[in-house]
């Protein structure tokens, strides 16, 4: 028998969705559909990318060194929006200018 555990960390959840919710609160250049997205977008990336963003953090400011998930997801969930909208504006334009 095949049983699956799904073990839900609620403050990394919270912590995303608060994320979410700053992102969401500070972005003026989406309409009422787009936030929605954007809002789920950011949500679900910062609890998955929890983890991935935690490595980042304390690789690139060691002094933190914490193994706290929440601040992780805060981090991603708040700005993967804005790096995605980033790293697009430079692929097109290096793709504007070939």
């Amino acid at each position: 028998m095949i049983t699956a555990i799904c073990e839900f960390d609620f403050s990394v959840i919270t912590a995303s969705f608060s994320g979410a919710l700053c992102f969401i609160i500070n972005a003026r250049c989406f309409n009422k559909k787009q936030k929605r997205v954007a809002f789920f977008i950011s949500f679900s990336m910062g609890f998955i990318g929890a983890d991935v963003s935690l490595d980042i953090i304390n690789s690139l400011v060691p002094a933190i060194n914490t193994e706290e998930r929440a601040l992780g997801a805060f981090v991603c969930s708040a700005l993967i929006i804005t790096v995605f909208i980033r790293i697009k504006s430079l692929v097109d334009g290096t793709f504007t200018k070939k």
